[in-house]
Parts: structure tokens; sequence; C-alpha cells
């Protein structure tokens, strides 16, 4: 009897020129419902190398889910990027575990978040840009039905309520980027390599995917500007400061063939500005995606041997899920 992937191989082997032909299909149907448009938006643009400085942020994360509770890692670097020299200046950890409950991966995520957005504070004055991986909107959250002022990440980690503490894991993100905006506004750039966006073309796949089927060649498309809104934000004097902020995004490709990344800055920015952010990137630009990004994404990784060893320094390795954990406990 075959095995059950055996089994898959057959059914594709079986059925190629059927999934190939709706390949096909799928494509041509993209083309012809947004080729109009894409040719209206999409601007090819060669880059020129303008050299600049960068400071480039990622964080990292590892959770390993056990039946009575969380453990999790969660780090974020800042690395210095000038041409081809980038080199880490700055880093944050936060470790721990967090008992059974139903939103440990959403306050983990945050507390990422938290990690990230704190380095840019206190290292954006040190480059012209700031590279932060990811959408500024996701970065928001929705901070609706919150409301506070600001706690330490440890008091509000250390606390057992989880929906409390992810509320005001929520505010204290949310605070930080209201900060981050008032004193970096304009050389902030949020880099977004998978974005889910559906904004420009309003298709069932993403812009990006769109975009990336039908052009080849470095460019960019026209920008379009959108605010926050104030119903995702927190009740706070500081978060007040984030509502009706202008934010524009825009899609490029630095390198003919290569991937369309997806950029947000808040404020507004014409054609001029976009070539010269792109000739910018385009200095440290390693197949179409900033290195300082790249970097700094593979130092953050936590890998699997890093797990493994991590769960070998905890004893979990070789336990079942709960063996670990006290009797008291169950």
């Amino acid at each position: 009897m075959s095995t059950l992937i055996e089994r898959a191989y057959e059914e594709f082997a079986n059925n190629y020129p059927k999934i190939l032909e709706k390949i096909r299909f799928y494509s041509n149907s993209i083309n012809d419902s947004v080729k109009d448009k894409l040719k209206k938006i999409w601007i090819d643009y060669e880059p020129t190398a303008v050299n600049k400085s960068f400071i480039a942020i990622d964080g990292g994360e590892f959770v390993k889910e056990l039946r009575v509770g969380t453990v999790f890692l969660t780090n974020a670097e800042a690395v210095y990027g000038e041409g081809v020299n980038v080199s880490a200046i700055d880093n944050e950890i936060k470790m721990g575990v967090f008992r059974p409950g139903n939103l440990a991966k959403e306050r983990i995520s945050e507390i990422m978040n938290i990690l990230e957005l704190s380095l840019a504070l206190r290292n954006g004055n040190k480059a012209e840009y700031i590279l932060m991986d990811g959408s500024l909107k996701k970065k928001l959250n929705n901070g609706k039905d919150v409301e506070g002022e600001e706690k330490e990440l440890d008091e509000i980690i250390n606390d057992e309520n989880e929906e409390e503490s992810l509320k005001n894991l929520i505010l204290k993100s949310q605070i930080l980027i209201s900060r981050l905006i008032q004193n970096y506004d304009g050389k902030i750039l949020w880099i977004s390599k998978n974005s889910k966006g559906r904004e420009l073309f309003g298709e069932n796949i993403s812009d990006i995917t769109v975009i990336e089927s039908l052009t080849e060649n470095p460019g960019f498309t026209l920008p379009f500007v959108h605010t926050i809104d104030g119903k995702i934000l927190a009740k706070n004097k500081e978060v007040k400061n984030l509502e009706g902020v202008e934010i524009t995004s825009f899609y490029i490709r630095l390198e003919k063939g290569q991937r369309v990344l997806k950029v947000d800055l808040t404020g507004r920015i014409d054609d001029e500005g976009i070539k010269k952010i792109m000739d910018s990137l385009y200095s440290v630009s390693i197949k179409g995606y900033p290195y300082p990004l790249l970097k700094v994404h593979y130092d953050v990784k936590v890998n699997k041997e890093d797990r493994q060893r991590i769960l070998s320094i905890l004893g979990l390795n070789h336990m079942r899920g709960n063996s670990w954990w006290p009797n008291q406990f169950f």
C-alpha cells in the first residue's frame, strides 16, 4: 500500500495539465481585470544608488505552548547600515512563562512590537532613515475599548489578567508609535515584503501579487493616502496625537525581476520623493531588498537549533507538555 505522500505525488502527476491550465486561467483573469489600471499607476524607474545611512529594526520570537502554560522568548535588534557595512548597535530581549490562557500569542507579538519601537526611539537619531519591518497598520493593532496610562513593560507582562495585559500592551505600543512619529516623522519607512493589502485593485489576491504577476522592471506605483482612524486608537493623551495622521503608501521594485515591496510613511510624498527613497534603498539593495533589514532579520530569527537549545536548558525537550510543571497545578 502506497504512503499518503506517494498518493499525493501521484495525484499531482495525474492532474498536472488541469492544474497548469487553471494557473494560466487565473493569471489571464488577473491581467484582463486590472491591466488598464496598472498602466495608469505603475511607473518604470531605474534607481541610481545614492548613499544614505540607515537604522534597521526587526524582532523575533520563540513560543512553546504546553498544556499548562506558554514559554516564550522575544527579541529585537537595531543595526546601523551605510553601503555594504552593516553592524548591530542595540538590542532588547524578554522571556518568561504565561499561565494557561487564550491570548498568549497575541501578547507575545505585542511584546516584540514594543521592543522594536523602543529600539527605534532610542536609536532613530543615528541615521538618515529608520527602516521598520512590517506595515504601520499592523503595528498599530486595534486599541478600541482600551484606555489608561502607560505602564512599565515588566509590570504588564507579569499581570495575571491576560485581557488587561493585552490591552496595556496595545496601549504602550500606540504610545511608542506616537512618540516615534513625533520625533522622526518623514524618516521612518515601514517596509512590508508580504503585504496582503488589496486597496489598489480590489482583487481577491493581494496588490503585491498583482504587480509581481504583471510587471518585471524596477519602478513604483503612484502613492495613495489614508489616515489613522480614531476608532482603532486607545484613549490616551499621547495616542490622541495619532488621530487623523496621514499615511502615504506605495509599492516599489528596486531591481528587475525581484520582489515588490510595500512602503508606508507618515505625511505626503510625490513621485520625486519616491524616486529619492528608491535611490537611497537601492544603495543597500541585495536582490531587491534592503540589506540592513535582511541582516537584522537573520540576527533575530530563532532557528531550529536555537529552539532546541532553549528547550534543553529548560529541561523540556524530552518531556511531555505538562510533566515539567509542579504537581499542584493539576
